[in-house]
């Protein structure tokens, strides 16, 4: 089941096409900052980008949010 989270594109850590380079890109993302919070790999359906988050970074539903399909989680 895809659960569905809302972010503002301004809160993204990384965007790129190919979701395996977002998946090394977030590794290296994570190694960096320690044990702060899980990131979130979500696909933008309009342009097919896959995004990266921090989990933290999650809003309610507004007009300066746009609404996004979990792909994967990064503990």
């Amino acid at each position: 089941m895809e659960e569905t989270v809302f972010f503002n594109l301004g809160n993204a850590i990384a965007a790129k096409r190919d979701p395996k380079e977002l998946i090394k890109e977030a590794q290296i993302v994570k190694d960096h900052r320690g044990p702060l919070g899980k990131l979130v790999i979500v696909e933008d359906e309009t342009n097919g980008d896959h995004i990266l988050f921090e989990v933290n970074d999650q809003e309610a539903p507004s007009d300066k949010t746009k609404e996004f399909k979990v792909k994967e989680i990064i503990d």
